[in-house]
C-alpha cells in the first residue's frame, strides 16, 4: 500500500524560519519519526512525500540521509492542503492509500494498524472532544452535544479511487474542506471511526514541539 506524507505546509504559526517538518528533535527531522513508523508497518511499501517549491530538495536530502530515499516519490504541493492532496493522488498506485503528515510524529503501529484494518471507504482516528463547545460570534447562540463530537486525526485510510473522485467533485463545486474525510462524507460515502491517541500531536504553535520533544524523550 502506498502512503501520502504531506509534508508541504509553510509553518507560518511556529515562529521558526524552518518548516516545521524539517525541524529537529534529537537530531532528527519531525519527518522521518513519521516516515519511519509508516515504512516499519508491513502494508506500507512506498511514500508519496508532498513538498512545497522550497523544501522539496531538503525533504529528498533528509529522506536520504536516513536512507528512507528508496521508499519515497516526491511531489510538489499546491497552494493549500486540499490542493496538495489532489496533486499527489496522481502519484499513487495502491487501491488504497493511507493519508498522513509529517508534522504529526507521534503515530504509533498500534494506531496504523486500528486504522488500516477495516475494509470501508474512509478510516479515520479521533478522539473525545474533552472541553464544551459554544456557538455564537460575540454571544453565545447554543452549545454543541460534545458526546457527540470527535476531534478528527491522521494517518486515514481511503478507497484510493473514490478519495480522487471525492476531490475531483469538490474542485469542480469550489468547495473547500479542511479534512479529507468530510469530502468523502459530502459524496455521500460512509467515514468509519476508530480509537485515536490523545498523544498523536499535531505540530502547529510552538509549545507543540515542546509537548512532542518531551513525548519523545517518554518513548
Amino acid at each position: 500500500m502506498d502512503a501520502i506524507l504531506l509534508a508541504a505546509g509553510r509553518s507560518s504559526r511556529l515562529g521558526t524560519d524552518t518548516d516545521k517538518q524539517l525541524y529537529r528533535i534529537a537530531n532528527k527531522p519531525l519527518i522521518i519519526y513519521s516516515a519511519e513508523r509508516l515504512l516499519d508497518n508491513p502494508s506500507i511499501d512506498r511514500l508519496v512525500v508532498v513538498g512545497n517549491e522550497s523544501s522539496l530538495d531538503e525533504l529528498q536530502s533528509v529522506l536520504r540521509e536516513f536512507d528512507l530515499i528508496t521508499a519515497c516519490d516526491f511531489v510538489l504541493g499546491g497552494d493549500q492542503r486540499q490542493a496538495s492532496v489532489r496533486n499527489s493522488l496522481s502519484a499513487v498506485k495502491s487501491d488504497r492509500v493511507l493519508l498522513h503528515e509529517g508534522a504529526r510524529p507521534l503515530i504509533s503501529s498500534s494506531l496504523i494498524d486500528r486504522v488500516l484494518t477495516p475494509d470501508t471507504v474512509c478510516v479515520t482516528p479521533t478522539v473525545p472532544v474533552p472541553f464544551t463547545v459554544a456557538m455564537g460570534k460575540n454571544m453565545m447562540e447554543g452549545e454543541l452535544d460534545r458526546s457527540l463530537l470527535h476531534n478528527v486525526q491522521l494517518p486515514q485510510a481511503f478507497d484510493t479511487q473514490k478519495l480522487s473522485d471525492a476531490h475531483e467533485q469538490a474542485f469542480s463545486d469550489g468547495f473547500k474542506a479542511t479534512d479529507d474525510s468530510a469530502l468523502i462524507f459530502r459524496m455521500g460515502y460512509p467515514v468509519e471511526f476508530v480509537e485515536g491517541h490523545v498523544t498523536n500531536i499535531k505540530v502547529t504553535y510552538p509549545k507543540d514541539l515542546l509537548l512532542v520533544e518531551e513525548i519523545l524523550k517518554l518513548q
